[in-house]
């Protein structure tokens, strides 16, 4: 529902805005300090959307504003951050990514996440959160996770997925005139979002239809009538909706709760509870299921494949039309300049069919989206008690409260949760890197200088000050056994150096020009070092802080294009 009204920032710390007095509340008041998150929103593929998420005890925990224009938008989004008052939660969208490839954020919450950043929220049935069908198998009388058969192919669209029905949705794309398209039916839009909440939200599907419910045969009844349609239907190709993997809501929108009479079906059965597939007891048990799956390895592995197809960068252009993933021109941003359309009628025709037809995500990404690492220990819940998952049409918690810091994996929100314990200011040029000891006790540090520190923790103290070169040195590791440090230098060389006995163990000519980085790879017991010289070396035989031989030592090169900035070495 939309409602017009005045929007006024106010040097008292507020922001005001009046409603028409129909509303509840004629007049909204926020105090800036309760202000966590802004977020600049795409409303009728215009950016014209400001979306504000305050504290909870706030009188107003969430409002959703579309302006006039663009201009306006922004006039009032940077009046907001210019406000002294308003301190904004921060979240790196690197940051999310990387915490995501290692484990620490689970594929429901970085979904989430990455709605979000292409302007889909809850607040907006056009722009509503899509989510990938995951399970093609609701026949089986017991669903097996383990086998690959189980699952959807992620890496094509969901139209894409019958190839008979997609050759002749190509067969029909060629005749057509420009602009050609493959789907005339887009994946999400409000009445496939209402389609899935109707039995929760009965009151918003009734305003979307003037006052009644869809036919009954045409509702949603059944999980794998839905699906088998989706698979075969020359106009159906939706994706779901995140309650499909909401523990927290436990399945509510599968049930009819509130005894609505959805009418009878053409066999004569009456539209009630959603016919789930064998394989599933009960609401709860369903989503409980389908999260299983969301968070497994297959889909792990596979998820960054419809990423690029939603967010990223096989959405449009080229790219879309070689992954099938073309949708009908008016669901892109820039098809079609409403301002610059006068005629009232017109302009409302666009408006409605953008609105109900279905608009495609933001684009996030351009280039193709990293695989998430499997095989390593979850560190977030993926269902059942203590879940962190967003309840639907509400979204009081943010991201940045349920991505949890993990004592093996600890992760940042903001530096206020930092504390300076001892600053080491010794070195007399830059410091080039860094290194904390297995133990804690010590901190290593090397710079341009030439010099190598090492500062005592718990004394808080430097406890030794060595100049190892003539030239700068690159970088610093210090061995498992917290006794011997390997340093990369600016000339060319690689230095074993024993801190137990405080003297330089051996030196050897790494590479033919400045060792720039180094990175040691404890499971396999090698050294990897990267140079100026556009070459990576792999090193064994240094675990025990034996003598460098390159004869010997030396197992690898991979050469690159230009100078070797960083390295890393995957668990």
């Amino acid at each position: 529902m939309l409602t017009s009204g005045v929007v006024l920032l106010h040097d008292n710390a507020r922001l005001y805005m009046s409603t028409a007095p129909l509303i509840q509340y004629p007049v909204l008041k926020i105090r800036l300090p309760d202000i966590k998150r802004i977020v600049q929103r795409r409303f009728l593929l215009r950016q014209v959307g400001l979306e504000i998420y305050c504290e909870s005890n706030s009188q107003v925990t969430h409002l959703y504003l579309s302006l006039k224009s663009e201009a306006e938008r922004d006039a009032l989004y940077q009046g907001l951050l210019d406000q002294p008052s308003v301190h904004l939660e921060n979240t790196e969208q690197e940051m999310m990514t990387l915490q995501w490839q290692n484990g620490v954020l689970s594929n429901y919450d970085y979904l989430l996440y990455l709605n979000s950043m292409a302007d889909r929220t809850f607040s907006d049935l056009t722009q509503y959160p899509v989510f990938p069908w995951v399970i093609q198998d609701y026949s089986s009388l017991k669903l097996n996770l383990d086998d690959s058969k189980s699952y959807r192919d992620l890496s094509k669209p969901i139209g894409a997925l019958n190839e008979v029905r997609l050759a002749r949705l190509k067969e029909r794309c060629e005749e057509m005139s420009p602009p050609k398209f493959l789907y005339g039916s887009h994946y999400s839009a409000p009445g496939f979002v209402l389609f899935y909440l109707v039995r929760k939200y009965p009151h918003y599907m009734l305003c979307l239809q003037n006052g009644r419910f869809d036919h009954p045969d045409r509702m949603f009844n059944s999980v794998p009538d839905v699906w088998k349609n989706v698979m075969t239907n020359m106009s159906d190709f939706k994706e779901v909706i995140p309650a499909f993997y909401d523990t927290e809501g436990v399945g509510d929108f599968l049930v009819n709760t509130y005894g609505i009479n959805f009418g009878y079906r053409h066999d004569g059965t009456k539209n009630g509870d959603v016919q789930l597939p064998p394989w599933a007891t009960g609401p709860q048990d369903f989503v409980k299921k389908l999260r299983d799956a969301l968070e497994s390895d297959h889909v792990s592995n596979m998820l960054h494949h419809w990423i690029d197809l939603i967010f990223g960068y096989k959405q449009t252009g080229s790219e879309a039309k070689k992954a099938d993933n073309l949708f009908y021109y008016l669901c892109y941003e820039g098809a079609v300049d409403l301002d610059s359309i006068h005629d009232l009628n017109q302009r409302h025709a666009l408006e409605v069919q953008i609105m109900e037809f279905g608009q495609i995500p933001k684009q996030i990404f351009t280039l193709p989206h990293p695989q998430r690492r499997t095989g390593i220990p979850a560190l977030m819940p993926t269902g059942g008690d203590g879940s962190a998952a967003s309840s639907e049409m509400d979204e009081r918690s943010t991201l940045q409260e349920r991505v949890h810091s993990v004592s093996c994996f600890p992760v940042w929100h903001s530096f206020s949760t930092l504390k300076n314990i001892a600053p080491f200011q010794t070195h007399k040029e830059a410091v080039t890197a860094v290194a904390v000891a297995g133990n804690k006790q010590f901190v290593v540090s090397v710079g341009q200088d030439s010099l190598l520190k090492m500062y005592s923790i718990s004394e808080k103290r430097q406890v030794r000050s060595v100049t190892l070169s003539s030239m700068a040195l690159s970088s610093c590791i210090i061995m498992p056994d917290d006794k011997s440090l390997i340093i990369g230098s600016w000339d060319n060389n690689i230095i074993l150096y024993n801190m137990e006995f405080g003297r330089e163990m051996d030196s050897v000519r790494g590479h033919e020009d400045a060792v720039s980085c180094l990175a040691w790879g404890n499971k396999n017991q090698i050294l990897v070092s990267g140079s100026w010289d556009c070459s990576v070396r792999v090193w064994q035989g240094m675990a025990e802080g034996r003598r460098i031989k390159p004869s010997s030592s030396l197992i690898a090169q991979f050469d690159h294009d230009a100078h070797i900035s960083c390295l890393s070495v995957t668990r």
